[in-house]
């Protein structure tokens, strides 16, 4: 017992690190307090004041042991914070360029913070966008016009379009750092405006550094609560037949999942042979999987996208493998070759039945061994990602 409680305290002295904190802040803070605050992984992760300083001639410092790494914020007397992880080494702070570096973490979590605070200022703007055009419009009239007015209708989808392309890239940014201290950070301060699925695939696959920290685990508790409400409000409006189409849905949904291995079936080549999926997908390269029809507009729309990256990548281990839906093959045919679709067309209008695919264009990444490891890919989230694995 005692050879167990030396070593349970060795272990946890070697992980107390001396740091350093040299920043430089604005003219009015002159004179003033500073203090530097820890994020407590506690029940409540509330700030706790580990530490304060006398701003001077526009400087300041702070030193000390602590256990690290660990989150922490510069809080003036305003209220204004100004996060840093503290770990070994020599942090710096610039208040006035809300920077820091110096460390590894740091270095890191500057770069990170850059990227989340341009696409949350974006987000700002659409939230902005949407609330100025639709103001003073009642639900009625609002429903009317979705239905009737072809350019209003146009106008709605692109900026929604659009805010939900911000949700996505907020998602990237913080599945980047997921086993990282620095994707603690991002997920606290970003982590709510996330799409639920996206929520719960993320806690899937990120360590449990990430997952069982506290300031994760409250945003987590917080968007499950506000998903039950939302769903509850929206099943008391709904018939019993929208109720069962939701239901039939989710079904669908539950067929392919990240981190699981993609479905096989049997599916139709363009030379009318009958395959099986798995006689592509698995075999040692990365395949984007993607459903589409000849009449679907934004399918074709999408088409140019899928195009380039296959042209890019696919000297590099990469595949694209397009399932068409279409009933008639002559027009899917002569899509294939006007939109020079060079790779593997397959067929099967049962997607939906077997695949749960009820909304096109939707595409899915699988790895190498046939495991899903992303979906609904498009654009620039398409480039991104193959990016990351290829270059």
């Amino acid at each position: 017992m005692i050879l167990c409680t030396f070593c349970a305290i060795a272990i946890f002295s070697s992980a107390q690190e001396r740091f350093s904190i040299r920043g430089i802040a604005n003219e009015e803070l002159n004179n003033q307090l500073l203090y530097l605050c820890l994020m407590e992984d506690g029940k409540k992760a509330k700030e706790v004041v580990l530490d304060s300083v006398t701003v001077k001639k526009g400087k300041f410092s702070f030193s000390g042991v602590h256990q690290m790494p660990d989150i922490a914020i510069l809080k003036d007397m305003d209220g204004e914070t100004y996060p840093l992880i503290l770990e070994k080494g020599k942090i710096s702070v610039n208040i006035a360029a809300n920077e820091r570096g110096g460390t590894p973490l740091n270095d890191s979590l500057n770069i990170a913070l850059n990227r989340m605070q341009l696409i949350m200022d974006n987000m700002v703007k659409t939230s902005e966008e949407i609330y100025k055009f639709v103001t003073g419009m009642k639900s009625e009239e609002f429903a009317d016009k979705m239905m009737n007015d072809t350019a209003f209708r146009a106008r709605h989808n692109k900026i929604e379009k659009k805010f939900f392309a911000q949700m996505d890239s907020v998602s990237h940014c913080i599945k980047d750092y997921k086993n990282s201290i620095v994707g603690i950070y991002l997920f606290s301060i970003g982590g709510i405006v996330m799409p639920f699925e996206d929520m719960k695939i993320l806690m899937k696959e990120a360590s449990p550094m990430f997952t069982q920290n506290n300031l994760v685990r409250n945003v987590v508790e917080k968007k499950t609560q506000a998903q039950l409400r939302m769903k509850a409000e929206v099943e008391e409006t709904m018939s019993k037949e929208q109720m069962e189409e939701q239901k039939k849905r989710q079904d669908m949904d539950a067929k392919i999942k990240v981190g699981e291995r993609f479905p096989d079936a049997k599916v139709k080549d363009n030379a009318d042979g009958m395959k099986l999926l798995s006689d592509y997908v698995g075999k040692g390269k990365y395949v984007l999987i993607d459903f589409w029809a000849s009449w679907c507009g934004p399918c074709r729309h999408e088409m140019p996208h899928v195009k380039a990256a296959y042209e890019k990548y696919t000297s590099k281990g990469f595949e694209v493998i397009s399932i068409s839906t279409d009933r008639k093959l002559k027009p899917w045919r002569a899509a294939i070759e006007e939109l020079g679709m060079n790779w593997v067309q397959l067929l099967d209008v049962d997607a939906a039945d077997i695949y749960g695919i009820y909304a096109i264009p939707s595409t899915f990444l699988v790895d190498p061994t046939g495991i899903v490891i992303d979906r609904n890919l498009r654009g620039e989230k398409l480039e991104e990602a193959l990016s990351k694995l290829f270059e």
